[in-house]
């Protein structure tokens, strides 16, 4: 589920580097996403939402298992459900789910004030209690602040103003600090996770590799752009404008140790972990073009 998108089209390619087979649905077989996964073998199928159970049946036929990737807004829990039943009646033994960062830790989110940072977090809190409630071995996947949200298209609507102004606008304190993840690195582990549920069955994942500050990623931008990358913090007027949905968990941040210990998470799994400059000097063609000339 979701395989055009960065983190199932990372899970497909890693997938298929191993040598699986593999069925992906969307509700654009024409897309480019789409036309891309068939170019490499993957099996594409139609869908019209998350509630097409029949068109999910037919692509869980052969399946073993199942990555889990709903888009936010929606009634998660519901659709969740009504996913690893279908895919458990086509005889799919593994569910992976991917979820967010600290969701399985209500204590950091259940008394917060912010009605849709609630609802964001009930919403992914239902999706893991399918997972586990199943009957499948099921893995969950919490990703952190993803790094394609500092280049195109994400940026234009996570960090507007980094296209607009070549600045980076955000509403962190001054010392918090965000983790970071590779949605490259969520496929390796979700890709992991489905082929050996022996050792991944039953895990739930936070994913975070490097905790930055503010002024650490501006760095960091400046240093991939070869050019110098203003940051400021956005003022309480800014703030309660609410432009970017990242904001909310930026203010999260801010009352809440939403750190994450990556170092830690490579020893335990084995898995390689990737920087956000890393990432960025792999994308930075891309990253560029989000950028305004000359500033």
């Amino acid at each position: 589920m979701g395989a055009t998108g960065h983190q199932g089209g990372a899970t497909a390619r890693y997938l298929l580097e191993a040598g699986a087979k593999v069925h992906a649905l969307t509700r654009d077989p024409l897309s480019e996403s789409a036309r891309r996964l068939k170019d490499q073998g993957v099996s594409v199928f139609k869908i019209r939402d998350f509630n097409d159970l029949d068109a999910i049946l037919e692509a869980a036929q052969g399946c073993k298992g199942v990555f889990l990737n709903l888009w936010p807004g929606l009634d998660e829990g519901t659709y969740a459900r009504g996913i690893v039943q279908t895919c458990k009646e086509a005889g799919i033994e593994i569910v992976v789910a991917s979820t967010a960062f600290w969701a399985g830790n209500p204590e950091k989110w259940d008394q917060e004030t912010d009605p849709a940072l609630l609802e964001y977090f009930n919403s992914k809190a239902a999706i893991e209690k399918a997972a586990r409630d199943s009957g499948l071995k099921y893995t969950v996947l919490r990703p952190s602040y993803i790094h394609y949200n500092y280049i195109p298209p994400s940026s234009l609507w996570a960090c507007p103003e980094l296209s607009e102004k070549g600045e980076f606008v955000h509403a962190l304190e001054e010392g918090v600090k965000m983790p970071h993840i590779d949605g490259g690195d969520i496929g390796k582990f979700a890709a992991s996770a489905l082929l050996d549920p022996d050792r991944f069955g039953g895990e739930e994942i936070d994913l975070g590799f490097e905790n930055l500050t503010a002024e650490e990623v501006r760095a960091i931008l400046s240093r991939v752009a070869g050019r110098d990358i203003k940051a400021r913090r956005r003022t309480p007027e800014e703030q309660a404008q609410d432009r970017t949905p990242v904001q909310k968990f930026e203010l999260w941040a801010n009352r809440v140790d939403v750190s994450i210990d990556g170092e830690a998470l490579q020893l335990k799994y084995g898995i390689r972990l990737t920087s956000l400059e890393e990432y960025l000097q792999r994308e930075k063609d891309r990253f560029l073009t989000g950028l305004p000339a000359g500033k």
